[in-house]
Formats: C-alpha cells, sequence, structure tokens
C-alpha cells in the first residue's frame, strides 16, 4: 500500500488518526517487525531454498493460524543492518555466521532462544550477551559439510581408490598416495568474485582441525593461538604443497571458480584427481560434460582423521521477542520443519536435529554424508565464518597471496600480518 504524503497543515485532525491507525495495521506489509499473530522473517535464500522455505513455512501457518512475512533477497545483511540502524528490525533473520550472531548479540541486539537450540553442533550459535553471560542466541536452520574429498572412481590409478577408503588412512599417507599420479593430484579453484580466497580457508581449517585437534582449532578461532604458532603454520605449509600440485597452477587456480575446479576429474585425460570441498559441491559436478552422477561418476571419503567434521551453515536469529517468533524458533528446529530441508531444499542441505536419520536424504551419497555428520565425535563450524569480521577478511585475502606465491620465506610475514589483525579484532 502506497500513502501519499501531504503537507501536515493541510491535514484535517480525524485523517491524521485515521492515517496512524492504517500504518499501525499496515505495518507488517511494509516490512516492520509483526506482532502476536504475525512474525517477520528477513533472509537470503531465493529460488529452491526459498520454495523449500515456504513449505516449512506453510506447516507452520496452518499448525499455529500465526502468519509469516518472508523477505528474501540477497542483500540481507545489508538490509538488516539498516533495519536496525533505523530502529526497526525483523522478527527474525537469517545470519551470515555465527561471527555475526556473536556481534549482535554482544550488542543486545538478539534476544536469548533457549531451548530451542538444540541437536548436532549447538554450542555454534552460543554467544555472550551485554552481560557477558552466555546463551544460545540463535539455530542452525540448515548445515553444508565441509570434511570431504570427492573423487571420480573410474579414472584413478589402480589402488588409489581403496586407499582412498581405508579407515586408518592419515593426511600424510594420502598426500603420499597422489604424488605420484600421472594427472595433478588436487584440484583447486579459488575465485568466487568478492569472497574468493574462501576455498582456501576451508582447506587450512581442515588441515588444523585434522592435525592438531579441536583444542588447537578452538583456540585458534577464539584467537587465544596465534597465527604464527607451528600448529597453525603447519596447515599453511600443507595447504602450500596442494597449492603446488593443484591444477592449473598458481596462477590459474586464482582465476579459476570453486565450483568449476572439479569438473578436471571427469576430463580425457584428467585433469586432477580429487577434490577438497563441501557437500554443496554435487550440484556443480552435475554440470561438467556428461553429468556426472553421484555414486556412479563421483564418490567422497571423509577428510583424513576420522570423527571429526566441520561444517557450515546458515542460522537464525531473533531480534524482537514475541510469542509469534518463539514459536517459529522453536518451530523451525522440529523434526517435521527439518524434514522439508532434507526433502525439498536440494544437494547439499543437510539437517542437524538427531532425529532425522540419514535414511531420508534423497540417495546414497547424501545419505552417506548425513551418517558421517550424525556420527561425528567432533563437529566444528567453519573457523572464518566464527572469527570477527575483520579477521575473516584478512584470512581470505592472506590465502589469495599466499596461493599467488606458496614460498616459506612469504609465509612469515603473512601469519605475522595475521597476528596483527588478531590482537586488534
Amino acid at each position: 500500500m502506497t500513502v501519499r504524503s501531504l503537507p501536515a497543515r493541510v491535514l484535517p485532525a480525524r485523517v491524521l488518526c485515521a492515517l496512524v491507525l492504517l500504518c499501525a495495521s499496515a505495518l507488517t506489509a511494509c516490512g516492520g517487525p509483526g506482532g502476536d499473530r504475525t512474525v517477520t522473517v528477513l533472509g537470503s535464500w531465493t529460488g529452491a531454498e526459498r520454495e523449500a522455505f515456504g513449505a516449512m513455512l506453510a506447516e507452520f501457518e496452518r499448525e499455529t493460524g500465526i502468519d509469516v512475512k518472508y523477505t528474501g533477497t540477497r542483500d540481507a545483511r545489508a538490509v538488516l543492518a539498516s533495519e536496525l540502524h533505523d530502529g526497526h528490525p525483523p522478527d527474525t533473520a537469517v545470519l551470515a555466521n555465527p561471527g555475526d550472531l556473536r556481534a549482535y548479540a554482544a550488542d543486545g541486539h538478539l534476544h536469548p532462544v533457549g531451548s530451542a537450540s538444540r541437536g548436532i553442533a549447538a554450542e555454534a550459535t552460543t554467544a555472550a550477551g551485554p552481560d557477558g553471560a552466555r546463551r544460545p542466541y540463535g539455530i542452525v536452520l540448515k548445515a553444508s559439510v565441509k570434511s570431504l574429498i570427492w573423487y571420480a572412481p573410474d579414472t584413478l590409478p589402480g589402488g588409489l581408490a581403496e586407499r582412498l577408503r581405508d579407515p586408518s588412512l592419515t593426511w600424510d599417507d594420502l598426500a603420499a598416495a597422489v604424488s605420484g599420479t600421472d594427472a595433478a593430484p588436487w584440484c583447486l579453484g579459488l575465485e568466487d568474485t568478492s569472497q574468493s580466497g574462501w576455498p582456501g580457508t576451508d582447506w587450512i581449517e581442515d588441515l588444523l582441525l585434522h592435525l592438531s585437534g579441536p583444542e588447537a582449532y578452538d583456540a585458534w578461532v577464539s584467537g587465544r593461538l596465534a597465527w604464527t604458532s607451528p600448529e597453525v603454520r603447519r596447515a599453511w605449509e600443507e595447504f602450500g604443497a596442494v597449492v603446488r600440485g593443484a591444477h592449473g597452477g598458481n596462477g590459474g587456480i586464482l582465476l579459476t571458480g570453486y565450483g568449476e575446479a572439479g569438473h578436471g576429474m571427469f576430463a580425457d585425460p584428467p585433469g586432477c584427481r580429487l577434490d577438497h570441498a563441501g557437500s554443496f559441491i554435487p550440484a556443480f559436478y552435475a554440470q561438467a560434460d556428461g553429468r556426472p552422477r553421484p555414486g556412479r561418476d563421483f564418490d567422497f571419503v571423509p577428510f583424513p582423521g576420522r570423527g571429526t567434521v566441520a561444517i557450515g551453515g546458515d542460522l537464525l536469529g531473533m531480534f524482537r521477542d514475541t510469542p509469534a517468533a518463539r514459536r517459529l524458533v522453536a518451530y523451525l528446529t522440529s523434526e517435521e520443519a527439518q524434514r522439508t530441508w532434507v526433502e525439498r531444499a536440494g544437494s547439499g542441505a543437510y539437517s542437524l536435529n538427531r532425529d532425522i536419520p540419514p535414511g531420508d536424504y534423497p540417495d546414497d551419497v547424501s545419505r552417506r554424508v548425513a551418517a558421517l555428520l550424525a556420527g561425528a565425535e567432533t563437529v566444528r563450524f567453519d573457523a572464518s565464518d566464527s572469527m570477527p569480521g575483520v579477521m575473516a577478511a584478512a584470512f581470505n585475502h592472506a590465502v589469495l597471496e599466499y596461493a599467488a606465491d606458496p614460498a616459506d620465506e612469504r609465509l612469515d610475514a603473512i601469519l605475522a600480518a595475521l597476528d596483527k589483525v588478531r590482537r586488534t579484532a
């Protein structure tokens, strides 16, 4: 609804009162907060993800009679910041990462969600509020599994596929096994428009987590472990070896999109053997020549170091504490709602609700990824997503700088510069 603005002096008092009442009743339609029977949601989902979320919301509306107003935009982060600045935030909003959740919680913008935060890796949504007390301030709506290595079984040299599937495989074993192949050992692409570099941060995160363990990982994420520490430096050095053995060389990986890098596995002859990528990658493989299919043309193994998995995910926080918002937050983590994600959101969407069995996923590969997540002894959220924004941005930039020339002498300066950011972030 559009109401034309007129000078106040020509509006009779009764018209002014009518307009005030009209705006109050139409506030949710204009993007403002909802009420007891309405709840607003701001998110970044469009396309298939928006349709899946819409199916979840439709069930909620039928069960509760509460009307959900969803606004989907790829600029959700900027829109949220603007609405908070103006003092009119949505009731709930999808957040890009735990770093944003922690910043909003510390500033007092978010309200605790209590027992609604549950399931696998629920600690990812725990943050310190303005009073310093740590509480659950959000929920993970859906997750992606990061600690995966993909391969094309039919094109691997004899015995390598079996070696990959050996539960006792270590990172050193894997690095040695692929170093002698005729094709480049690793597919790697770091380009992603303004976010270029993050595939390299995923590499370093997995290497640190699996080589040095969750305690070192947690200390690093929280800023207590220096970037120049032996644990962090080793992860970067191993990543440097991956870069030197990657298809396309140093310059090529800087210009290759992360979703296209793995296409080299399906070339004839193959350009690369293995691809380190998250559970979202099958959708990109399907765009390669021949339309490769999961389980037949490509498969995965966990990152060496069984029992430990890194994840990413979409989080939701509550910016206005209303009964309707609380009911929606509690519903979105329920078995009913999470099963809708599994069925409707497409490849790469995984639930952290332990009541969703792996058998509910649509194909053998996704069922095995879900089983890996459900059976993991240790689950950690993506490190760069959990760091303060300035630290994460410096990490991305450092990956690109190092990948351009992965020499040991340059690494010292890169890590020292990151430590300067750590001390201020």
